[in-house]
């Protein structure tokens, strides 16, 4: 434990997790937990590290800590931050993976011993996912071999809209698993394929051709709540002992494989 973990403050912000936080939870840190709509006027500008789950980080964020050097994001996406703002001003972000395991277990019960699997993402999730007899990982140029009958999609949106199309549903017969952001799916094309699909778990579904989709019976909607199957805040000493390792990793600037590096900072 360094003494700098002493004399920097931290600020979570979103207080739907903070509240079930052990007595213990940054004990040796100087910190403030704030809910999403609080104001910053009188926060502390000395704020080292912020921490949010769905607050969106913007121009009154950087005005407020203009100290800041890591926004940490309890989320496995990272939307709600603008990361070019945050490299012009050298700040680091980083993400937690704290539904892994959940949104894994959403997958999981969809999946028979028998499916011969594709995984498309092999991440936090996709390693969580159940292994079956026949898996094959999947890079995002590599094709899905036809002794393939279940996709299992769980990629970041991230430069991969439109992922599964028609270059893959086309060739593809069996079930597709998904619980990446709508970005990833067309919708069109799934439509246009729905023939070859036994069956569709997605648990997030863009709007376009969404109704016809279900119209089908072919379709499940999870209503993008995948994340939270069977999760819970309260006495999840994983959850929050994760996220303070996180957050003393980046007041030592240890941080392993950030989404944004922390940079030289900018005047602004």
């Amino acid at each position: 434990m360094t003494d700098i973990w002493n004399r920097s403050i931290v600020v979570v912000k979103d207080k739907k997790d903070i509240k079930f936080a052990p007595d213990t939870f940054l004990n040796e840190c100087e910190w403030e937990s704030h809910g999403q709509y609080d104001s910053l006027q009188f926060v502390n500008p000395n704020v080292k590290v912020l921490s949010v789950q769905f607050t969106k980080v913007g121009e009154k964020t950087y005005k407020a800590f203009p100290n800041l050097e890591w926004i940490i994001v309890r989320q496995h996406g990272f939307d709600n931050v603008n990361l070019e703002e945050c490299e012009k001003r050298g700040i680091g972000v980083v993400n937690t993976k704290p539904f892994a395991q959940s949104t894994a277990d959403w997958i999981n019960q969809y999946i028979e011993d028998t499916d011969r699997l594709a995984l498309i993402g092999y991440g936090a999730i996709g390693r969580k996912v159940k292994h079956t007899d026949y898996v094959e990982i999947v890079g995002r140029h590599t094709r899905v071999s036809d002794e393939v009958n279940t996709i299992v999609v769980s990629v970041p949106p991230e430069g991969n809209d439109y992922l599964i199309g028609s270059n893959l549903l086309s060739n593809f017969k069996g079930k597709l698993i998904s619980v990446s952001r709508a970005s990833v799916l067309d919708n069109h094309a799934l439509m246009k394929n729905i023939k070859n699909i036994s069956h569709a778990y997605i648990d997030t579904l863009d709007s376009y051709f969404r109704e016809e989709l279900l119209t089908t019976g072919k379709v499940t909607y999870g209503k993008h709540t995948a994340f939270n199957y069977n999760f819970t805040y309260e006495n999840n000493v994983e959850y929050f002992s994760d996220l303070e390792k996180t957050i003393k990793d980046c007041l030592d600037n240890k941080v392993e494989k950030p989404i944004l590096p922390r940079g030289e900072r900018i005047t602004f």
